[in-house]
C-alpha cells in the first residue's frame, strides 16, 4: 500500500472533524495534536486529536469518531491515562473552570486540575477530597473514586457529586443527576469512563478551614512498631483524622528509606500530637513536621513522568487491619526487591456509606492497601513471579481493588474491582446507554 493510500482515513477524519467543528481536529505536527496525545505514561499514536470546547463539541466529535468507526480515548489531566495507540483522542483540557455556585457546590470542568480546584475554593475555606497531587484531572478521578484527603471526613470525591454533564455514543448531551437518569448518575460515581465523556461536574465542597497536619518521618529500625502503632491510632481516632503510612525503601536520595506519615485533622495542634502520641513516642522518629495547613498545602507535584522501574503488587481494601496482615506487609517490605508500602485510613464518612450507594462498593474497608516492589524494566519473568509471591501475601488479606490504583486489566480484573453484583448492574446500564460498546477506557466493562 502507498503512503497516501495509507493515510487516506486519517485525512478523512481529520477532515470530518473539521468540517463539522473548524479548528478543533488537530493531526501529526501540530502542538495541540502531541499536547493531547502525551499522557504520564507517554505519548501515544493516535490518529487525531480533538480539543472541544463546549459539551456540543464534544458530541460532535463522537459522532464523527463513531462514524468512522474511530477508537476513542478521553484525556482529563492526563496523569492517570494509557497512551491512545490509534483512533481519536477528544482532550478535555478546555473544560478547566471552576465555577462556584449557590452555597458549597461548585461546578468543575473535567480538564481541570485538582491544584486549580483547590486554589480556587481557598478563598471560601472550601475543599473537595480529591486525589494527592496537583496535577490529577478532576474527571478521571471524579468517575473512578476519589480516595484522597478528608475521605475520613468527607468521603470519597464520588459521593460528592451532584451532577454530571455527559456526552453519550448516541451524541447527546445529559444531564445526569439523582432525579434524571438516576441508575446511569449511580454508575458514574465509580464506574470510570464506560458510560460516555464526563464534560463537567457539580461537586459538593466542604469547610477544611482549621486544619493541622503534615509529616512524620521513622527511620527503619522499628517498621513493625509503626505499623502497628498507627494501626491502633487510626481506629481509636475520630472521623477528623486522616491518614497514609508510606513505607519506602532506599531508592533515591531525596526519599530516605523508612516509614512517613502524611496527617490531616480538623482541630488544634495539640489534639493532632495527642492522637498521633503512641507514634510521636517511638525511639525511631527521626523528623516531626506538624502544624496549621491549608488543604491545597497537603497536594503535592506529581512525579515528572513514567519511573524508570517497573510495578509489581497491586492494592485492595482490608476489611480488619489484622496483625497478620501487617507482619505480611513488613515481610513484603524487607523481601528480595525494594518495596514500598503503603496504608491509606478508611472508615468514618467512607464507611458510612452503603455499600450499594456508588461503584466503589468496599465500605466496610478500615484502610487501603498498595504493596509494590520496583524491578527493572528488563527483569527476568521469573524474577518478577518470585516477587509477586512475596507482595501478594499481605494482599490476601483483602477484598476488591481500587480502580484508580490497579495498573493490570482485563475481565478478570475487572472482576475484582466491582463485586458480582454490583458488576452486573453496571453492565446492564452499559448495555442500556453504550450498546455498542463505543466507549472502552483502561478498566473496560462491557455491555451486558
Amino acid at each position: 500500500m502507498s503512503e497516501a493510500a495509507a493515510r487516506l482515513p486519517l485525512m478523512s477524519i481529520l477532515s470530518e472533524l473539521s468540517e463539522r467543528v473548524p479548528g478543533r481536529a488537530f493531526g501529526p505536527g501540530s502542538t495541540e495534536y502531541d499536547d493531547g496525545r502525551t499522557v504520564f505514561y507517554g505519548p501515544g499514536d493516535p490518529e487525531v486529536v480533538f480539543r472541544p470546547t463546549t459539551a456540543e463539541e464534544v458530541a460532535a466529535a463522537v459522532r464523527a469518531a463513531v462514524d468512522a468507526n474511530l477508537p476513542i480515548a478521553v484525556r482529563s489531566g492526563g496523569h492517570g491515562s494509557l497512551p491512545a495507540t490509534d483512533g481519536a483522542v477528544i482532550d478535555l483540557a478546555e473544560f478547566d473552570e471552576v465555577e462556584l455556585l449557590d452555597g458549597d457546590l461548585v461546578r468543575v470542568g473535567s480538564g481541570a486540575h485538582w491544584g486549580d480546584v483547590a486554589a480556587a475554593l481557598a478563598p471560601r475555606g472550601l475543599g473537595i477530597t480529591s486525589g494527592d497531587t496537583l496535577d490529577v484531572g478532576v474527571g478521571g478521578l471524579a468517575l473512578g473514586g476519589g480516595i484522597g484527603w478528608l475521605a475520613r471526613t468527607h468521603g470519597l470525591t464520588v459521593d460528592l457529586v451532584r451532577e454530571v454533564e455527559l456526552v453519550t455514543a448516541a451524541g447527546a448531551v445529559l444531564t445526569v443527576n439523582a432525579d434524571s437518569h438516576p441508575d446511569l448518575f449511580w454508575a458514574l460515581k465509580g464506574g470510570g469512563g464506560n458510560f460516555g465523556i464526563a464534560t463537567r461536574f457539580v461537586l459538593q465542597a466542604s469547610p477544611v478551614g482549621g486544619l493541622v497536619g503534615g509529616h512524620v518521618h521513622f527511620d527503619q529500625s522499628q517498621v513493625a512498631a509503626v505499623l502497628r502503632a498507627w494501626r491502633d491510632v487510626t481506629l481509636a481516632s475520630p472521623d477528623g483524622l486522616n491518614s497514609t503510612l508510606l513505607v519506602m525503601p532506599a531508592i533515591m536520595p531525596e526519599m530516605p528509606a523508612g516509614p512517613q506519615l502524611g496527617v490531616a485533622l480538623h482541630g488544634t495542634d495539640e489534639e493532632l500530637r495527642e492522637l498521633l502520641a503512641p507514634l510521636l513516642s517511638l525511639p525511631s522518629v527521626t523528623d516531626v513536621s506538624l502544624g496549621p495547613v491549608e488543604y491545597g498545602d497537603l497536594l503535592e507535584a506529581a512525579p515528572p513522568g513514567r519511573p524508570p522501574f517497573q510495578f509489581v503488587g497491586g492494592n485492595g481494601f482490608a476489611p480488619e487491619l489484622s496483625d497478620e496482615l501487617l507482619a505480611a506487609a513488613e515481610r513484603a517490605y524487607t523481601g528480595p526487591a525494594p518495596t514500598m508500602v503503603m496504608l491509606r485510613a478508611l472508615g468514618g464518612a467512607y464507611s458510612r456509606v452503603p455499600a450499594d450507594a456508588t461503584a466503589v462498593a468496599f465500605r466496610d474497608a478500615q484502610a487501603l492497601v498498595v504493596v509494590n516492589s520496583l524491578l527493572p524494566l528488563d527483569a527476568p519473568e521469573a524474577d518478577v513471579a518470585a516477587v509477586q509471591l512475596v507482595v501478594d501475601e499481605p494482599l490476601s488479606y483483602t477484598t476488591g481493588r481500587y480502580s484508580n490504583f490497579t495498573q493490570e486489566f482485563g475481565d478478570d480484573v475487572i472482576a475484582t474491582i466491582y463485586p458480582p453484583q454490583t458488576l452486573a448492574r453496571l453492565r446492564a446500564i452499559k448495555a442500556d446507554i453504550d450498546p455498542g460498546d463505543v466507549f472502552r477506557p483502561a478498566h473496560h466493562i462491557t455491555p451486558a
